[in-house]
């Protein structure tokens, strides 16, 4: 599970260059070869690829980030349509 960098943060230097981070931290081929045969690749989204994922891990058969990102988005939908009538009281 990937987390979201926000690059519009960065300029505080907690992070000495995206490059740097991408090395330490960033999900790549070699990483993943890591995990387990079986495992996931998650990332809430948006992606900064490259930064957080290599977009080659990203497009990976094994990446179920736009599954992800659509049932995150659906989920909001339908949280949102459960409140709007009680919002209206």
């Amino acid at each position: 599970m990937m987390l979201r960098l926000q690059r519009e943060r960065m300029t505080s230097s907690l992070i000495p260059s995206q490059r740097e981070y991408f090395h330490f931290f960033g999900l790549d081929q070699e990483k993943l070869k890591l995990a387990k045969p079986d495992a996931i690749v998650m990332h809430p989204g948006p992606m900064n690829r490259g930064v957080e994922i290599d977009s080659a891990v990203a497009d990976d058969e094994r990446s179920v980030v736009n599954e992800q990102v659509e049932m995150g988005v659906a989920v909001r939908m339908a949280v949102l349509q459960a409140l709007v009538p009680h919002l209206r009281k």
